[in-house]
């Protein structure tokens, strides 16, 4: 390619010279947030703090994506947090972000449930389930970064198309499946399997992509040494419409309690 020809950033949709190795607007963005973080106001040395908006759209090296209200585009909404899209501004590519909900900031041991979300998730490496790959904290905010999902729900899917052909809905579930197992391997059970928190992507010729998301439920098998629980024995987890008679029950939950939901 010319060093002359224009090239668009893959984060902010800038133009800029194929000669440049990054994009200025973005190197320019990461230099005064990087300012704003430490607090000195860039070119006079005075010291300021950033605004709520601006702490709000940014995590770390993180930064949300907004949609074309300028609010930042949200990908679901859970009993723990929120998960936005953003952007990783240093390797320049999209991932997702759960961010504990403000009304659990003060609440430690909800604090400390929302951080042992991440740890299960992120000992789990397979095609077929979302990845953690890290967690952080920036002011009081926690958070942690997933793999970006391309595609729609399972949920999504079977309300734009309707029943699904015999298929597509073998292909899924098998794939679904082989997550599954990934999962049990870690001694982990779902607990929250469900069409939501399916994502399914069908690329050219049919090809498709299937990734369990969201192990915020997540909680060690039974014959699993945990370091300790993150639920409450005896109490209910997991959605009614698909939870199996055993999470009813509130008794524990093995690999076969995720298959009968996934069923």
């Amino acid at each position: 390619m010319s060093t002359d020809a224009l090239r668009a950033c893959p984060s902010c949709g800038n133009e800029f010279s194929g000669a440049l190795e990054f994009c200025p607007i973005c190197m320019l963005r990461k230099a005064l947030a990087r300012g704003l973080e430490s607090g000195e106001s860039p070119g006079t040395g005075e010291t300021v703090k950033p605004t709520a908006e601006q702490a709000v759209q940014r995590f770390e090296h993180y930064e949300l994506v907004t949609g074309e209200n300028g609010k930042p585009v949200e990908l679901g909404r859970g009993a723990m947090g929120v998960t936005y899209k953003a952007v990783d501004i240093d390797l320049h590519c999209l991932v997702t972000l759960k961010v504990i909900s403000e009304k659990f900031l003060d609440d430690e041991l909800a604090r400390l449930r929302f951080l042992r979300e991440a740890r299960p998730a992120a000992s789990v490496r397979h095609p077929n389930v979302a990845s953690v790959f890290h967690l952080g904290r920036t002011g009081q905010n926690y958070f942690y970064a997933m793999e970006f999902v391309e595609g729609e729900t399972l949920e999504n899917l079977i309300k734009r198309s309707g029943r699904l052909e015999p298929r597509l809905a073998v292909e899924i579930a098998t794939h679904a499946a082989a997550g599954l197992a990934a999962v049990h391997k870690q001694k982990l059970v779902h607990r929250d399997m469900k069409p939501s928190n399916i994502m399914v992507s069908v690329q050219e010729g049919n090809a498709v992509t299937v990734k369990i998301i969201d192990l915020g439920l997540a909680k060690f098998a039974p014959d699993a040494h945990a370091e300790s629980a993150i639920s409450t024995p005896g109490a209910f987890a997991g959605t009614p419409e698909f939870a199996s008679p055993e999470q009813f029950a509130g008794i524990e939950v093995d690999i076969r309690s995720d298959l009968y939901s996934l069923g």
